[in-house]
């Protein structure tokens, strides 16, 4: 790439296209001595608005990480009402396994009984599909949970990164914003 010998080659702040012809001299905002130069009069005054414009949209985004943090803690309860969901879910299907369980026993002993109990037959049938019901549901029930529980880690560590990000992105905001109070002698 050949420069012209009128520009300063070591000045980063100057940009060249594929052929080696200069382009625009673009100066950096964070304390580039041209900039302090030339930045005097009404540009000067420029800059310091927006310097407290940049402020201003820090601020919000500091609004906006405290939001985040609070949605970090929601979904923390969210989380754990998930699990706890699960196990009462775990719970019913034990005892659903177990109705099954006691009303395949209740129309055996009715069955030894004969003719007596033949009536309890019919309860212990009805029981045994009430508790199949029960089973099939709890089933559903733990799929959706276990579903739910997923979407609620996705959304989780998809809030954590947020979070991370614009932590990020409000630290070199500030940082560049004390460059630039530096740059204007603000």
């Amino acid at each position: 790439m050949t420069h012209s010998s009128q520009m300063p080659v070591e000045d980063p702040a100057w940009q060249f296209d594929d052929s080696g012809t200069p382009l625009e001299r673009s100066p950096s905002l964070l304390g580039d001595a041209a900039v302090r130069e030339s930045t005097t009069g009404p540009d000067l005054s420029e800059i310091r608005q927006q310097v407290e414009t940049l402020e201003r949209e820090i601020a919000g985004l500091k609004e906006l990480s405290m939001a985040f943090e609070r949605w970090h803690d929601d979904m923390i309860n969210l989380t754990a009402q998930t699990r706890d969901m699960n196990a009462r879910g775990d719970d019913l299907a034990m005892i659903a396994r177990h109705m099954v369980m006691v009303s395949i026993n209740a129309a055996i002993e009715a069955a030894r009984a004969g003719d007596i109990a033949r009536g309890f037959v019919v309860v212990a049938a009805e029981v045994k599909s009430q508790a199949q019901s029960v089973q099939t549901l709890s089933a559903e029930m733990g799929k959706t949970l276990h579903k739910s529980e997923l979407m609620t880690t996705t959304t989780f560590q998809d809030i954590q990164a947020g979070g991370k990000m614009m932590m990020a992105a409000i630290s070199g905001l500030e940082r560049m914003v004390k460059n630039l109070h530096s740059a204007v002698g603000a």
